[in-house]
């Protein structure tokens, strides 16, 4: 139960973060709106001003404004109505862009709104599993991060590791071709590599040299696991073997030096485009 309202409490916030972006782009677009329709109106004021300059009643006029629309009160005798006597020249006709820009602000909205929604979205290929995170290790709330700082006694369930500071990732590969990067920091004691949840049996290289950011390629119907060196975009070694069905991104997650703050190892974040095409 209390794990339950843990995880209520998350979701909530990670909603509140996109309820208020919402609220600051329609705070934002209305603001414009405003804006507009405070600069038309003094064009039409403007405009209404000219005509009545041009135009000679022969009864006295009054501007009278309600609501921001503008209306000529003519005053006339037992309230009936008289023409305007006009004695200068035909009046120019009011200039176009007197309207509001209707499409401006209703076209596409939700559509705009959403892509400009992707600048404060992190999306990962994948998150980490913290059921399956070894006592050593704490997860980030976004699941996208892991530090090891230390054993701490957590509830013991089956795919939980128990002998060493191990995580896997929570998307299972058996077809197809899959790729991601991991960012290492400054970490230099891990591992990463690829496991059969079935046989909770793990495969794995500790790489060597100074590196910052991995990348993993992962072939399922090929049966090659490859890593390279993300910075400098050089291969560093590739596995060969027929996989025994589902497999899952493991890490290994050493320990910092004494006194020193634990450093994390984070899923790199995916580059998300928007491809837009007509329809077929």
């Amino acid at each position: 139960q209390v794990e339950a309202l843990r995880l209520e409490e998350q979701i909530r916030r990670e909603f509140e973060k996109l309820h208020e972006f919402l609220r600051g782009e329609e705070k934002a677009l209305l603001a414009r709106l405003q804006e507009e329709a405070r600069r038309k109106h003094g064009l039409i004021e403007g405009a209404l001003g000219d005509l009545l300059g041009v135009c000679k009643p022969s009864r006295p006029v009054t501007l009278y404004k309600s609501d921001g629309r503008c209306f000529l009160l003519f005053q006339t005798h037992k309230n009936r109505k008289r023409r305007i006597a006009c004695t200068a020249e035909e009046p120019e006709a009011v200039p176009s862009g007197m309207l509001l820009d209707v499409a401006k602000y209703l076209g596409s909205l939700q559509y705009n709104v959403w892509k400009k929604m992707l600048d404060i979205i992190t999306v990962v290929p994948f998150s980490f599993d913290p059921n399956s995170a070894a006592g050593w290790l704490s997860v980030s709330e976004d699941l996208a991060s892991v530090t090891n700082g230390g054993y701490k006694l957590l509830v013991e369930n089956p795919e939980r590791f128990t002998s060493a500071p191990c995580i896997l990732g929570s998307c299972g590969f058996s077809t197809g071709f899959h790729t991601w990067e991991v960012d290492l920091g400054t970490i230099t004691n891990w591992r990463e590599g690829e496991t059969c949840r079935a046989s909770n049996t793990a495969r794995s290289e500790a790489a060597l040299g100074d590196l910052r950011r991995v990348r993993v390629e992962l072939d399922c119907d090929e049966g090659e696991l490859s890593f390279y060196d993300a910075d400098r975009k050089t291969h560093l070694y590739t596995f060969h073997e027929k996989f025994g069905g589902t497999v899952f991104p493991y890490f290994y997650v050493g320990g910092t030096p004494v006194g020193a703050l634990p450093e994390a190892l984070r899923i790199c974040p995916l580059q998300v485009r928007v491809h837009e095409d007509v329809p077929v």
